[in-house]
């Protein structure tokens, strides 16, 4: 397994774990939204969660040497890079309360995993488009 595989399974593993301790953890604090409807929360939860099962999907069938799963982990990322900018910033989702400091900690942690998901990304496309010498 060379250098670039090993970075990018390992960032998006803590990604992964990142965003389930974010969206499942009570310990990063009860947020109220009562400016959006509950379709949109629940629209916003779906997304995700979807996010955080296509992060597993890649985790579990590998990353070996498909230019597509390369295109989708930097999709991915910046996806990731979104949602957590939006919410340090507090873009979307907007709360009443102000955003706890495990959960902005949370937050930032995840943005700067997903700068480097980009970059182990990219790391990996160059990487798998020369082949290696045997």
């Amino acid at each position: 397994m060379n250098k670039a595989r090993i970075a990018v399974l390992a960032i998006l593993t803590l990604l992964v774990i990142n965003l389930c301790f974010v969206i499942f953890s009570n310990l990063v604090g009860m947020q109220a939204f009562p400016d959006y409807s509950p379709m949109v929360m629940t629209l916003f939860n779906v997304f995700l969660i979807t996010l955080g099962l296509l992060s597993v999907w890649q985790l579990f069938t590998g990353i070996d040497g498909h230019a597509m799963r390369g295109k989708i982990l930097l999709l991915l990322a910046v996806e990731f890079f979104l949602v957590y900018v939006a919410g340090i910033t507090n873009i979307f989702p907007r709360s009443v309360a102000p955003m706890g400091q495990m959960l902005f900690t949370a937050e930032i942690f995840g943005a700067v995993l997903a700068v480097l998901l980009f970059a182990s990304a990219s790391w990996y496309m160059k990487a798998m488009s020369v082949p290696e010498s045997v």
